[in-house]
């Protein structure tokens, strides 16, 4: 069978929506019957399950070869700090060369090393050391580039709000299969068989991607980009210190809820609380796209941070664990929500020619704050009010954001109305 595919005629001219059909809400139903849009996001998560899989699998390897935990807790940071370097780097490639090019040879690239790892497993720490960064750094950058094409998918802005809700509800999806499937794979097989799952998933689901007619037809803006690239935009680096801190919120709670179990002699919770918050994440996006919200996108994204702040209080007062378990659903949803907003700012504040690598920023922001919400609440023996009090920090930053966003808008307006510009 062919892969050469006719891209659909609204890829090439979308005609303007009518002005009841912008303000009327869309749900993910709708998103999903647009050409294209359910293989690309399917095969999007698929390409991702490597990110979820790859620590894990790391794990139980490092174990399995008689090396402790520190060893596999070392290279699974590592694959994570790699992740984090290649998917910015990644996504300035496909900014200025496409996106076919740079899908097929990161993916080839990530899956060789996985395969590796497959066959040398954790024996020789340096090989898996090796193979780890080479796997990370060059996974493709398949959320990016879905998120720089939905704007062709999608026919109206309320359908992109949608499909970006969608997108991030379901990307929850990775770190629920991705370790179970690692586990999985694990006690059937050797630990290698996990890698080569990874390797083959990944691979299998960028392949889909780079070949398909969107992707395929998708063109780089031409336009002068500096050094700094993404980073040039003075909203895009407060929107990242953003993220960092809705990340390390995240990473805190895998602690306070370590040392809630302990304290209440309840060992379940510490892997149930981070499961709670991830379904609330998926119920959050889908709430929050049911919204007929008329608020700007900076009142929007402050809304959110402020929710998400809110949200963690209850958990301050270190409920019985059953309790625990519904209260942490709530800072989930609220962060399904900030989630999907902030997808929506970078898609805005990023500059012309630069969105994909914005995207990459947007991954290693959140990354990076994981990391360091962990080690910090790991230092501190981890209180719930920890998070709580860096999802407040969020809020703060979120503040310069919305003035730039303000600024942008009233910007954007006076050109619209300026008789010199109309002229």
């Amino acid at each position: 069978m062919s892969v050469v595919e006719t891209p659909p005629a609204h890829l090439e001219h979308t005609p303007p929506a009518r002005h009841s059909e912008q303000r009327r809400p869309v749900h993910w139903g709708a998103v999903l019957r647009l050409p294209y849009a359910a293989r690309l996001l399917t095969a999007t998560l698929v390409s991702r399950v490597p990110l979820g899989m790859t620590p894990v699998a790391l794990l139980i390897a490092a174990r399995a070869n008689g090396h402790g935990y520190g060893a596999g807790a070392a290279l699974a940071s590592l694959y994570g700090l790699a992740v984090a370097v290649g998917q910015p780097l990644l996504g300035r490639l496909v900014d200025r060369r496409g996106q076919t090019l740079i899908l097929l040879g990161g993916s080839i690239l990530s899956a060789t090393a996985l395969f590796v790892l497959a066959a040398a497993e954790t024996a020789n720490l340096l090989i898996a050391a090796t193979a780890v960064v080479v796997a990370g750094i060059s996974a493709p950058p398949s959320e990016g580039v879905l998120r720089a094409m939905w704007p062709a998918l999608t026919p109206t802005p309320q359908h992109l709000r949608a499909a970006l809700s969608l997108d991030s509800g379901c990307q929850e999806l990775v770190y629920v299969a991705g370790p179970l499937a690692a586990a999985v794979a694990a006690s059937a097989a050797p630990p290698g068989l996990a890698f080569a799952l990874a390797a083959g998933l990944g691979l299998a689901g960028a392949l889909v991607v780079a070949v398909s007619a969107p992707s395929r037809t998708w063109r780089p803006v031409p336009v002068r980009r500096g050094p700094l690239g993404a980073l040039r935009s003075a909203g895009m680096r407060w929107m990242l210190l953003v993220l960092t801190a809705v990340g390390a919120s995240l990473g805190e709670l895998s602690v306070a809820a370590l040392t809630a179990s302990e304290r209440h002699a309840a060992e379940w919770l510490a892997g149930v609380l981070p499961a709670g918050v991830s379904v609330g994440a998926f119920l959050g996006t889908a709430a929050w796209t049911a919204l007929p919200l008329q608020l700007p996108l900076g009142r929007q994204l402050g809304l959110t941070a402020a929710l998400f702040s809110v949200t963690w209080l209850p958990l301050c007062f270190d409920p019985p664990p059953y309790a625990a378990l519904l209260l942490a659903v709530l800072p989930g949803m609220a962060f399904g929500a900030l989630l999907t907003c902030a997808y929506q700012v970078v898609a805005e504040l990023a500059l012309p020619g630069t969105l994909v690598e914005a995207y990459g920023w947007l991954i290693a922001a959140f990354g990076l704050g994981q990391a360091l919400g962990t080690a910090v609440a790991g230092l501190l023996a981890g209180p719930w009010i920890l998070p709580a009090a860096t999802a407040a920090l969020a809020l703060v930053l979120c503040v310069p954001v919305c003035q730039h966003l303000a600024l942008r808008t009233e910007t954007a307006r006076f050109l619209h109305t300026s008789p010199e510009r109309q002229s």
